[in-house]
């Protein structure tokens, strides 16, 4: 019976409105729907991971759609609707209106990209670049071979934490097990060129 009432009170308030706020209304209304789905979405983790499309990710390797990808274009068009709605509401003129109404949209859409730059920022994968590995000191845990053999493998410390990687030894003698040595230079994602020290 209440829900009845509700949709009879929307409906009189929706057919009380002129064409312009009816636009205004509808853009806000209808973004407003797609936010809730997903809003959904998210928390019920089908979400298709559009906030890394949404901050301009070509910069960050993954290829996005940037500011024009559904979070931010849902964003502008909510705050684009409500904003142009309530303007005209206060008595706007209607170029007024659409001014107000394009710089809120504008505003949130800012707003969202922002707040995912910020997440993405503070996101670390955990995973461990062997290129930060270059420079590092380690000790050799099994013998290299000479002349760049393989077989060697050498524990290195770099960034806050212990890795072991395959390496290979340029020199004409083997490095023994225990032997202080240096990162020259990454050959491959688990195979390092090493100096001894």
């Amino acid at each position: 019976m209440i829900t009845l009432a509700l949709i009879d009170q929307v409906g009189g308030w929706w057919t009380e409105l002129g064409l312009a706020k009816q636009i205004f209304y509808g853009i806000g209304l209808c973004a407003g729907l797609v936010s809730l789905v997903l809003a959904l979405l998210s928390f019920s983790g089908i979400e298709h991971h559009d906030a890394v499309d949404a901050i301009g990710t070509a910069d960050l390797g993954h290829g996005g759609g940037g500011i024009f990808s559904v979070k931010p274009l849902t964003g502008f068009f909510l705050g684009f609707g409500w904003a142009g709605g309530m303007a005209l509401d206060y008595g706007a003129s209607l170029p007024v209106a659409i001014l107000i109404a394009v710089v809120a949209g504008a505003v949130i859409m800012g707003v969202i990209v922002a707040m995912f730059r910020l997440i993405i920022s503070m996101r670390s994968d955990g995973t461990m670049r062997i290129a930060d590995a270059a420079g590092a000191i380690g000790t050799v845990y099994v013998t290299l071979p000479p002349a760049k053999a393989a077989g060697g493998q050498v524990t290195v410390s770099f960034n806050g934490r212990q890795e072991t990687f395959a390496a290979l030894n340029p020199t004409a003698r083997p490095l023994a097990s225990g032997e202080k040595i240096r990162v020259v230079s990454v050959i491959d994602a688990r195979t390092v060129l090493v100096e001894p020290l």
